[in-house]
């Protein structure tokens, strides 16, 4: 084989035409999303626990809102026991910072029992109002400490419920995509 030849093969001339590949971009930042902040709308709702559950912020007391704003856009979510005293905290928390500050009220069981009809019709007159989400009686959260909470506390069909209605209101808990 002779100079010429090797010059004419077309693999060789193909190679030479090409011309590089353009440099791979960076991929476009993606903004970080705000973490869900669980504030309590009184005292033993379960805040604390469902924000260890499903990877929120714990904000305390709904009552220390204005002192402590959370960050802006993040997602405020309201929890309240499933009580006349605990909805009635609910309603009086959106009469005073409006319900549009809120993207839902989380709904805590107080008992494992079916809700009597008195308390099952005030919470009709707060979904009214606002998304209620209800989330299952657990007894096993009752005998851990709430940091110790995980989201494997709570069976993965009920979790699966919760995390999509939260996500229904606009609340992205993590490990879900957006």
């Amino acid at each position: 084989m002779n100079m010429t030849q090797q010059s004419t093969n077309p693999w060789v001339k193909a190679a030479q035409n090409l011309t590089p590949a353009p440099a791979p971009q960076a991929p476009a930042p993606v903004a970080p999303r705000e973490v869900p902040v669980f504030l309590a709308a009184h005292g033993g709702a379960g805040a604390t626990s469902w924000a260890h559950i499903l990877g929120g912020v714990d904000g305390g007391l709904v009552t220390g809102l204005n002192q402590e704003a959370p960050a802006p856009g993040a997602e405020l979510v309201l929890v309240a026991r499933a009580s006349l005293d605990g909805i009635d905290a609910a309603k009086s928390a959106i009469a005073i910072h409006g319900y549009d500050r809120f993207a839902c009220v989380l709904l805590v069981p107080s008992s494992p029992t079916r809700m009597p009809r008195l308390i099952a019709n005030e919470v009709k007159v707060l979904s009214g109002a606002i998304t209620v989400i209800d989330t299952p009686w657990t007894p096993g959260l009752l005998m851990r400490r709430a940091a110790q909470l995980t989201p494997t506390d709570i069976s993965p069909k009920e979790l699966h419920k919760i995390t999509a209605s939260l996500s229904q209101v606009g609340v992205t808990i993590e490990g879900e995509t957006p």
